[in-house]
């Protein structure tokens, strides 16, 4: 018979693990971002409020809560947070990072979620990775929708777009930081509240 000390830490540990999330798709990850589209962008815009708006990050977790189990708060604002704990994937083989002149798209796949990165500091977080032997941070987020595009809340534009990723890329960063879901979001504390607004019904 088991003992109580070593059942109580396997209790312990299998209530620790994340919620999981419903049968995953990529493309419903997709689809669900491509609903934003025109949606205006705001840096920290959550979908809620009297004027709708959202920003790159609110693509990513509005597309994570109607995937998964977890509302949008439950995943971290802080990439390297995100990335560390899996939240939305796990860092690609020779995606993580990969220099804009470098990069392929046809290794890429719908729904990988793209962290652009660039040498310039982020004040706000921790370094991503190295690229080329210099220390780069993430500057912007997306996810790759298919066909060499990719789906972005953009403060270039104005509001969510779908565009060319590689012109965009090698115009505005070094690099990229690409992760990948194989069974869905899982955030490291899954909460359930009210999702975000949607710009029309789903």
């Amino acid at each position: 018979m088991m003992n109580a000390p070593l059942l109580l830490a396997l209790v312990l540990s299998q209530a620790a693990q994340p919620t999981p999330t419903l049968t995953w798709s990529a493309a419903r990850f997709v689809d669900a971002a491509r609903k934003l589209l025109g949606v205006p962008y705001e840096f920290g815009g959550r979908m809620r409020g009297a004027s709708l708006t959202i920003d790159c990050q609110g693509v990513l977790f509005y597309a994570a809560e109607r995937v998964g189990a977890c509302g949008w708060k439950s995943f971290s604002v802080l990439p390297t947070e995100s990335v560390r704990d899996g939240e939305l994937g796990a860092p690609v083989p020779g995606l993580a990072p990969i220099a804009a002149s470098e990069l392929d798209v046809q290794l890429l796949l719908p729904g990988d979620v793209l962290l652009f990165v660039d040498p310039v500091e982020n004040p706000g977080e921790k370094f991503i990775a190295q690229l080329g032997g210099r220390a780069v941070w993430v500057w912007h987020t997306g996810i790759y929708s298919g066909h060499g595009r990719f789906i972005v809340g953009d403060h270039f534009a104005g509001q969510v777009v779908e565009l060319e990723l590689l012109p965009y890329l090698r115009e505005h960063y070094a690099g990229l930081f690409v992760t990948r879901m194989r069974a869905g979001p899982m955030p490291k504390r899954c909460r359930t509240h009210a999702p975000m607004k949607s710009p029309a019904a789903d």
